[in-house]
């Protein structure tokens, strides 16, 4: 860090950080009032579409943290725009 950069207190960092875990947790937690809508379009039994939940909470999983990683290069070279591609 230079001399003359002031840096930002630990009490915003730590703010936007809950923020951004409790908006990925209410995402999370979204998918559940749907699995019955999933399962009448899907024709499939209760038991079943629970994969389709399981399948969705794993993906977010794995996906989340190699999408940040991937954010990281954004400042090096132009790795963001892939991902900004619909």
């Amino acid at each position: 860090m230079a001399a003359g950069e002031v840096r930002t207190h630990y009490r915003v960092t730590f703010a936007v950080l809950a923020g951004a875990v409790a908006a990925y947790a209410l995402l999370q937690s979204l998918v559940i009032p749907v699995l019955p809508t999933i399962q009448s379009g899907l024709h499939t039994t209760q038991n079943s579409v629970t994969w389709v939940l399981t399948a969705y909470l794993l993906s977010a999983s794995i996906f989340t943290p190699i999408m940040g990683a991937s954010g990281t290069c954004s400042a090096r070279s132009g790795c963001w725009s892939w991902r900004s591609l619909p």
